[in-house]
């Protein structure tokens, strides 16, 4: 009989620790549910479109203080330059590779790899010209005073390459003379 009480006892602790763990998964459930509902309320603009940049366009925009025409503007101008860029950094992609496969073969050919090095080089000067396109174009419906702070953008962008010196890279640049060679 003792036993009986003993197993029946073990069972109802059991219950009661299954029903805990059970209603703990759902009241984390519903906070995960609520949590990425009031993210995703954070990322709308006043005019109930949803705003899918990362945390640093979102502050580059409400630096800018853009009106609804211009933000539609920089929209439009944005989508159309990454179509473009990720196509060309897609080519540069190819071509990196093509440039580790032929130093790695066995006879790497020097005139291979000098002309993929080129056509690197090219897509590189391409994706740079669109990238001023996409500025001027930016550019063109702004302000004054936002055409600084666009200008400064781009600046903090520029001097955001990891293969520049740490000097360089913050904006401390130095006039150097130049040296003929």
């Amino acid at each position: 009989m003792k036993t009986y009480f003993t197993q029946h006892r073990i069972l109802i602790w059991l219950i009661i620790i299954l029903l805990i763990v059970n209603i703990s998964a759902i009241i984390t459930i519903l906070y995960s549910i609520n949590a990425r509902n009031e993210y995703r309320d954070l990322k709308q603009f006043p005019s109930g479109k949803e705003y899918t940049g990362s945390h640093g366009v979102r502050s580059f925009i409400d630096s800018m203080k853009l009106d609804e025409s211009q933000h539609q503007h920089f929209r439009t101008t944005k989508h159309k330059f990454y179509r473009e860029a990720k196509k060309i950094t897609g080519q540069m992609h190819d071509k990196r590779v093509a440039f580790i496969n032929e130093l790695a073969s066995e006879k790497p050919d020097t005139l291979r790899i000098q002309e993929i090095a080129q056509e690197i080089g090219s897509l590189h000067a391409e994706l740079k010209y669109q990238t001023y396109k996409h500025f001027i174009e930016m550019k063109s419906v702004c302000k004054k005073e936002q055409k600084k702070i666009l200008t400064q953008h781009f600046k903090s962008m520029l001097f955001d390459d990891p293969f520049l010196p740490e000097k360089k890279r913050h904006g401390k640049v130095k006039k150097m003379p130049h040296h003929p060679r």
